[in-house]
């Protein structure tokens, strides 16, 4: 199902920013944005057009944006139905961890040298995002044609940072399979 997320907007929301135009195959939405006051600042929400709630995602029904509540299928579906650790497991946290990241979008299988680093990234966080991507990318892909299942705590570990096959380079991560449950 296809969804925007509120971070993918970040840049081009501003403090006097009150909504966006939305463009999906020729069709235009008007969305609006709502904040909410914090300690030091605020933070910006999608407002759902049908029901008005704060929301961080909206998602593309019958061509128009709504939030997971005005849904008719429920988007997390799939995920229910998955091997914790197996491909589509790490397939799922990949794309939940581009998006984080500020990867976006990206093709399976993940390629590393596709994702330039973008202007105003510091150079060292983009590179461990990329290696940390490029080794979920091995885990999945020894899942696939090893029918390896990972455990949770090594995938942690790759999504956190704390592996040390995080500190290969990168085109080693990308042409080499690793027991990467050793790098704990």
């Amino acid at each position: 199902m296809i969804s925007i997320h509120i971070s993918e907007l970040s840049g081009s929301i501003n403090d006097k920013s009150t909504g966006a135009i939305i463009e999906f195959e020729g069709k235009r939405q008007s969305i609006h944005f709502s904040r909410v006051k914090l300690k030091f600042g605020y933070r910006v929400f999608f407002s759902c057009p049908l029901c008005g709630k704060n929301c961080e995602r909206l998602f593309l029904e019958k061509g128009f944006y709504r939030c997971i509540h005005c849904c008719s299928v429920n988007p997390y579906k799939g995920i229910k139905n998955t091997t914790k650790g197996g491909d589509d497991y790490i397939a799922y946290k990949m794309q939940r961890f581009a998006v984080k990241c500020g990867i976006g979008q990206f093709d399976f299988p993940f390629d590393y040298s596709k994702h330039p680093k973008p202007k105003g990234k510091h150079l060292d966080r983009w590179e461990k995002n990329l290696a940390i991507m490029q080794c979920l990318e091995n885990m999945r892909t020894q899942s696939i044609f090893y029918k390896k299942i990972w455990k949770l705590k090594v995938i942690q570990s790759v999504e956190q940072g704390k592996n040390r096959f995080l500190d290969y380079p990168l085109w080693k991560l990308k042409d080499n399979l690793y027991m990467i449950e050793k790098g704990l």
